[in-house]
């Protein structure tokens, strides 16, 4: 008996240790983000949110979550225009199966490769330059121009995640059923009209899904960003999580590089947050 009574604390032992494993290093960062700790200066010492404070009243701070915010709220809209128009076509089109194989490849490669890859093909005398010549054209600086370093960006991040859009969109498509489309076509609905009132309606808890996936995954970007641009030029590409690695890593600078990711967090906590409560509030109606 008395092993009986202790068999549920056992049982819970694994998740009180991952519970532990993930709030010991969130408090400790977030502690950090309150001080003035730097690596080569010894014991952090509290500061009042002075790091707050410099993020959100510098230039560079201030910079850097434009640069978040608009990162995050172009990939989304793209992606998800982009990927249900795509996933519509697969999914009443014909030849369906070969170009869903075809659309899915890129989500094959890690996000550091694909971008490598992107990397070579935008430079001065890459294939992409050579394109534009070809049709007539001038050279693009892509990933060297100040005002379109953050739209190449963008541009790779839309060519590696459309595929996982397109993916849940074709699921949420197929989930619909035929009578309600037929139904609606009887009523005299044209296609447009379909889409609004059946199509989109439908959609919605998929779409709320896909914005919650991609919002908090392209507003905390690193990868793309940094094996591309590095954050450049002049920091056209640092965003909040590029510019947490530059301070913590090589400035030493952990105070200032755990204020922008607790803000960052944040950010991604609202709109996972607010996502997540319309999807409940859907669900109930």
């Amino acid at each position: 008996m008395k092993h009986r009574a202790s068999l549920p604390y056992l049982l819970a032992l694994p998740g009180l240790a991952v519970l532990v494993a993930i709030l010991y290093p969130f408090l400790t960062g977030a502690w950090w983000s309150f001080t003035s700790y730097r690596l080569n200066r010894g014991d952090p010492e509290f500061n009042w949110g002075e790091n707050f404070v410099t993020l959100f009243s510098s230039g560079e701070g201030l910079h850097a979550i434009g640069v978040t915010l608009t990162y995050a709220g172009v990939v989304v809209v793209i992606e998800c225009l982009l990927g249900i128009s795509l996933a519509m076509l697969l999914n009443y089109g014909r030849y369906g199966n070969f170009f869903r194989l075809l659309i899915v490849l890129p989500m094959l490669l890690p996000p550091v490769i694909a971008a490598l890859m992107w990397k070579v093909m935008l430079t001065e005398n890459g294939i992409a330059n050579w394109i534009l010549e070809s049709l007539g054209g001038q050279r693009l600086l892509w990933l060297n121009g100040q005002d379109s370093a953050l739209w190449s960006v963008i541009l790779i991040d839309v060519w590696i995640f459309t595929p996982f859009v397109v993916l849940l969109a074709q699921a949420g498509l197929r989930s619909i059923p035929a009578e309600l489309r037929e139904a609606s076509a009887v009523d005299g609905a044209g296609p447009i009209r379909n889409f609004v009132s059946v199509t989109l309606p439908m959609l919605t808890p998929i779409l709320i899904v896909i914005v919650t996936f991609r919002g908090v995954d392209s507003l905390k970007m690193f990868d793309i960003i940094y094996t591309t641009t590095k954050g450049g030029p002049i920091d056209a590409t640092t965003n909040l999580h590029v510019m947490a690695y530059l301070d913590g890593i090589r400035n030493l600078n952990f105070g200032m590089a755990m204020a922008a990711l607790v803000v960052l967090w944040v950010l991604c906590y609202l709109i996972s947050h607010f996502l997540l409560k319309a999807r409940r509030k859907e669900a109930m109606s």
